[in-house]
């Protein structure tokens, strides 16, 4: 077995984006996050017999440790994940690996690692364990919009109709992302200042050259962005990457439902077999038929003392809210 870490995406081996199985983790993005949301990328890859078998992407940024408290306590951390707000792991390969490659890593890099996303709990020892926000997909076994709503219970398909009714005068226009503007920038900004889960905060010019199979959809009331959201495909998924909305005419418009409505309709029409809706605002989504995916993070601190600090204080840093599904589809 032999460990290499590498500072650079594009100096990962060909065989990385064989076994990244989200866009994320392509070394194409990796490499667009380095040019326009830096913060120390680098890359842990563990061959065996001079083959890759699992790979590992760690950043460091400043994050506040009890952020689902909503209490300031910033830390630097080295975080094994993607360097932008998704819910893609940052461990590829297989996953029975992941122990050597962790304990790896914790004797190399000093102070707090946080280990998010994974997809299951991980018992490493010396680490703590706790559920991170989880993700929300819908399966893609529809036709069409319509057949989608026509199996939705006859309560749930009323709620549809009932919220889409403020929606009807208004523009959507859809294109790339070059046409991100200042205004859609301060959207993002204050859905952000909202969010019990941000991590780091993302640049406009990293909206502005995403890569072209980034798209960005917005809604117009007149010439008043009153929301907008960005979506991408990518083997076989439909991915919600990030949004934005005029939170003083929310209400007025339903906008966050009517976006919500847009990306199930846009990866129905894309016939992708999955739709990712993303992490947060779990509740609107499992009551569109979406399914919660559970996340755990590993925790670990350098220092003992700390990391009895943080074996303590294990409720305090996990996510606390638990959904129960609803009875959405008919069958």
């Amino acid at each position: 077995m032999e460990i290499i870490k590498i500072l650079k995406a594009i100096d990962l081996p060909e065989t990385w984006d064989r076994l990244a199985i989200e866009y994320f983790q392509t070394i194409e993005f990796l490499d667009y996050t380095e040019k326009y949301n830096p913060c120390k990328q680098r890359y842990y890859t563990l061959y065996e017999e001079g083959i890759l078998i699992t790979g590992l992407i760690m950043y460091t940024i400043r994050l506040d440790l009890l952020t689902y408290l909503s209490i300031p306590s910033p830390f630097r951390m080295n975080i094994v994940g993607i360097p932008c707000s998704v819910s893609s792991g940052g461990i590829i390969g297989n996953i029975a690996h992941l122990t050597a490659l962790i304990e790896h890593i914790k004797g190399k890099e000093k102070g707090f690692l946080l280990v998010l996303n994974l997809n299951s709990e991980s018992a490493i020892d010396g680490f703590v364990c706790g559920r991170t926000l989880p993700t929300v997909v819908l399966e893609g076994r529809f036709e069409s919009w319509e057949s989608y709503t026509k199996s939705l219970r006859a309560d749930y398909r009323r709620r549809i109709k009932r919220l889409s009714r403020p929606f009807s005068g208004i523009k959507m226009k859809h294109g790339g992302c070059a046409g991100f503007d200042k205004q859609t920038y301060d959207q993002y900004l204050g859905v952000l200042k909202r969010s019990k889960g941000k991590l780091e905060t993302l640049s406009l010019e990293f909206f502005q050259n995403l890569p072209s199979s980034f798209y960005l959809t917005t809604y117009c009331d007149r010439e008043k962005v009153i929301g907008w959201f960005i979506s991408t495909v990518f083997r076989d998924k439909h991915y919600f990457f990030l949004g934005g909305i005029d939170y003083n005419l929310n209400k007025l418009h339903n906008t966050y439902f009517n976006i919500l409505f847009e990306i199930i309709r846009e990866g129905i029409k894309k016939k992708t077999s999955l739709i990712d809706l993303g992490q947060t605002a779990e509740i609107p989504k499992i009551r569109m038929g979406g399914t919660i995916i559970e996340k755990s993070m590993l925790g670990y601190h350098s220092n003992w003392i700390f990391r009895k600090l943080l074996l303590a204080g294990k409720s305090l840093l996990e996510y606390p809210a638990v959904f129960e599904k609803p009875h959405v589809f008919k069958e």
